[in-house]
């Protein structure tokens, strides 16, 4: 072959090959995502969140087709992570995701915290599992063993029964205030700032005399008959203890309260991407092994997103503007 049609076909081939690269290219660059995503959790590990989070991460690798990374962000209950997750780029971050949960996300209404961000601050893209409130007593306190004989205990003895709770603004928290707004003369103390074990070790070793937590954690041990509870705060009973009436059930007043678990993302992600996320975040959760393994861990999930989330939190909000668990005696 001579020189000059060898030249002829190189020239022949790269432009052949040249549009396919290019094309190839394009291709590449709009995958999405086309890096590792960093999932935040908004508290120091260990907790249900945490847990939540890094069960959940796997499956979502798969479903997204590339790593899923947990890290850790806690302070402000919950804020530091908050207002970075407010504040996120839709370019530059688009490859975050954040848990934000309800109602503590709603401390924001505290006026003393002076927080500018409110729900519009953020860009929900589901909802992914809701924890209802339960309360719980010691099994075989003379006392009390009903919601009835609880409340009727504690409107004649005022300010004598210590509860353990989570932090200030917590779910734990919102729904013992809600009871004090709502129900004359209950009056309690709180003990704040416990993570669920040692809400156990304080009901067990007599230095709380009830507690108040999330059904996911607490049903093992009452099962083990150590814990007994007293109302499920949910709106319906709950499948794991069909035998526990409803708060409004045993006492005829409704303190519908729980840990709800949102995933956002960056605000002004374009619709594209975020539906990319929410699609693979619900083919996650209905992966049956990753379903079988937290209905084993009695984590309720809670597939909901769109107008119906954005109406769900609304009136979330509006309960906890309307409580004002800030102004109630500590």
């Amino acid at each position: 072959m001579s020189i000059f049609k060898s030249k002829v076909l190189q020239v022949f081939l790269v432009g052949l090959v040249l549009p396919f690269a290019m094309l190839s290219s394009s291709v590449q660059a709009e995958k999405y995502p086309n890096g590792p995503v960093t999932m935040v959790v908004p508290w120091k590990p260990g907790g249900g969140t945490d847990r939540t989070a890094r069960l959940f991460a796997p499956y979502l690798s798969k479903t997204l087709g590339v790593p899923v990374k947990v890290v850790n962000m806690g302070g402000g209950g919950g804020w530091v992570a908050w207002a970075k997750m407010a504040k996120w780029d839709a370019k530059k971050d688009d490859h975050m995701l954040g848990w934000v949960n309800f109602p503590h996300m709603l401390s924001y209404l505290n006026p003393k915290m002076k927080n500018k961000n409110n729900l519009d601050s953020f860009n929900f893209l589901t909802g992914h599992s809701l924890d209802p409130c339960i309360w719980g007593v010691r099994e075989g306190d003379k006392r009390f063993q009903t919601l009835k004989e609880f409340i009727a205990y504690v409107k004649a003895h005022p300010n004598e029964i210590k509860v353990s709770v989570g932090g200030f603004g917590s779910d734990d928290h919102q729904a013992v205030a809600f009871a004090e707004k709502f129900i004359p003369g209950f009056k309690v103390k709180k003990i704040f700032g416990n993570n669920d074990a040692k809400k156990l070790q304080e009901l067990y070793g007599k230095t709380a005399d009830a507690i108040g937590g999330n059904i996911s954690y607490f049903v093992p041990h009452m099962l083990e008959a150590k814990l007994r509870p007293i109302a499920v705060l949910g709106k319906q009973r709950a499948s794991q203890l069909p035998t526990v009436p409803t708060f409004v059930e045993a006492s005829g007043v409704q303190n519908f309260n729980f840990a709800a678990r949102v995933l956002v993302a960056a605000p002004g992600l374009s619709a594209e991407k975020s539906k990319v996320l929410t699609a693979a975040i619900h083919k996650a959760m209905d992966t049956p092994e990753y379903g079988v393994r937290e209905l084993k861990g009695h984590n309720t999930l809670w597939k909901v997103q769109g107008a119906e989330l954005k109406t769900f939190l609304e009136g979330l909000a509006g309960t906890v503007a309307k409580v004002k668990f800030w102004d109630l005696p500590k």
